[in-house]
């Protein structure tokens, strides 16, 4: 099996020691470099013109698209996006030429999205190959672009552990609970869960749908039924349908605050 070259680009440096952890125990893969900018990346791949790169969507100073559309002509490796829960790229790629990968890196996904990759370039290498990649990358940036206007995530896509994806909207889901690297999303029917912390996850959504409540949750904010306290003095959030939740000391104060500046009252009780 001959040698085959990689160009890995992702502005996290967790992330790039991670691909190159795995990179490492895939047989004659050779990592050529990392980029962590659009512009190094540009430059990198220009120069040393790989026969794979791995490419994060989202990066500090632009997009993976960007990135393909400033590269010169004649420089068309095989891109293997990498993305946390991007739908559009989860919808493209499943008819496309190239292929994705969820963060955080499975190694065995990761290893087939390569040999895909290798394959795809071992049998086709047409021009018409390389436009419709070109074609595919051009709506994928557009779309991307549509969706940046909101920075927050409207759903999730969710791996399950035989390689299943399950989509679930965010709208459904109620309250979201920390379990060590882990979130669980609570629906009224069911719950997933998702390897991202809690922290993450919350910078991720909007701050005007979910509000923390305690160091380890969560909560829809038009879900809550009722913000006490009990008779033994702990602090709950109780949801529509029954659900409690404890509250922090914090967190409740807090919360207790926005929803009586929401609906128009100031200094109305104490916590």
């Amino acid at each position: 099996m001959s040698v085959f070259s990689i160009v890995a680009v992702d502005d996290e440096p967790l992330a790039l020691r991670r691909l190159e952890i795995v990179l490492n125990g895939i047989p004659n893969a050779r990592l050529l470099g990392s980029a962590s900018s659009c512009d190094e990346a540009v430059a990198m791949i220009s120069e040393r013109r790989p026969d794979i790169v791995l490419l994060d969507i989202r990066l500090r100073d632009g997009t993976g698209f960007d990135i393909l559309d400033r590269l010169p002509q004649g420089v068309t490796p095989a891109v293997i996006f990498i993305t946390a829960f991007d739908h559009f790229a989860i919808r493209a790629f499943e008819v496309s030429a190239v292929d994705y990968v969820l963060k955080p890196i499975d190694p065995p996904r990761l290893h087939e999205a390569i040999d895909r990759a290798r394959a795809r370039l071992a049998v086709d290498a047409s021009a018409s190959q390389v436009q419709e990649m070109r074609a595919i990358i051009e709506d994928l940036r557009a779309e991307f672009h549509d969706r940046a206007r909101s920075p927050y995530e409207t759903e999730l896509w969710i791996r399950g552990a035989t390689g299943s994806l399950t989509r679930v909207p965010l709208d459904l889901v109620d309250w979201v609970s920390s379990e060590d690297d882990y979130v669980r999303l609570h629906t009224r029917t069911t719950s997933h869960l998702l390897r991202l912390s809690i922290r993450a996850f919350e910078a991720r959504v909007d701050p005007a749908q979910f509000i923390r409540v305690h160091r380890a949750a969560l909560v829809r904010l038009s879900r809550i039924a009722e913000v006490r306290r009990t008779p033994t003095g702990r602090r709950e959030v109780i949801l529509q349908g029954g659900t409690r939740i404890a509250a922090g000391r914090v967190h409740a104060k807090r919360l207790r605050t926005l929803l009586l500046e929401r609906n128009g009252v100031l200094g109305a009780g104490t916590d």
